[in-house]
């Protein structure tokens, strides 16, 4: 993994423009692998700019250009870990990716758009105490609690020296999981392509925003390991098969509702 020492900075930002920014993403960009599994695509900003969609680096990416463009923020995607029961088997503990924006020379946001988050991580260098934070388990549609701080936790391949931040869900404290502070490079090759790799069948999750701010899943397609496409619209499987058969009427919708994630459907 090639990685730099982050240097943080003194910029004009609020949590309402993080909180903004998440929003539009889950609003507009899917976290999908049919990208790099089904098109051969092999960078993550490529998948953005093509199929609106990607994995955990391109929802960082997307994050990382909007507050650029917009409100000239500086900020770096940094490499993490995942809790246990989202790990992938023989993916190695740095498998995932986030996005770190400095707010002074101690202070600074995390914020974790592959795991909904509802809000940024707020942390202090000179104050390492627990945060709560509220995030979205699209799945089982609940807002789940995060608590975080801000510890000591070094991991191979990161400059020696490197803090974590600390996380854990308010149901299971056991099973920690932690955001470092390094730029990671090569995203794509040190991280990306270990998750292609061990989850070979592709999914896509099509997400929008509630009035409440809450994230809701509308769309959830993913190839079985016999090549069947499941679709699940509004948390109800409403096909499963070849894709050769899907109904006429479905695949009209898909068609409608999700072409910008697509190349000619799959």
């Amino acid at each position: 993994m090639k990685v730099n020492k982050i240097h943080l900075l003194d910029q004009h930002v609020s949590k309402g423009m993080i909180i903004e920014t998440l929003q539009l993403c889950y609003d507009n960009i899917a976290f999908s692998t049919f990208p790099y599994l089904m098109y051969k695509i092999k960078k993550s900003e490529l998948s953005l700019q093509r199929y609106n969609s990607g994995n955990c680096i391109a929802l960082a990416t997307f994050l990382k250009k909007y507050l650029k463009n917009n409100y000239r923020l500086i900020s770096y995607i940094i490499p993490a870990s995942v809790p246990k029961i989202y790990h992938v088997k023989n993916s190695p503990e740095l498998c995932h990716v986030a996005l770190l924006i400095p707010i002074t020379s101690y202070t600074f946001y995390v914020v974790d758009p592959a795991f909904y988050f509802l809000e940024p991580i707020f942390c202090d260098l000179n104050h390492s105490k627990i945060q709560r934070v509220n995030t979205m388990n699209i799945h089982t549609k609940e807002v789940e609690v995060i608590n975080t701080q801000l510890v000591n936790r070094h991991s191979d391949g990161l400059i020696p020296g490197t803090l974590g931040c600390k996380c854990w869900f308010d149901t299971d404290p056991n099973d920690e999981w932690y955001y470092f502070t390094n730029e990671v490079l090569d995203p794509d090759e040190s991280i990306g392509s270990h998750f292609i790799r061990n989850k070979p069948e592709p999914f896509l999750c099509k997400t929008r925003v509630l009035p409440s701010g809450e994230v809701y899943k509308d769309y959830h397609l993913k190839l079985d390991e016999k090549r069947n496409l499941i679709i699940i619209k509004n948390h109800q499987e409403i096909y499963k098969g070849p894709l050769n058969k899907i109904p006429k009427k479905i695949e009209h919708e898909i068609h409608t509702k999700l072409f910008k994630y697509f190349s000619n459907f799959i």
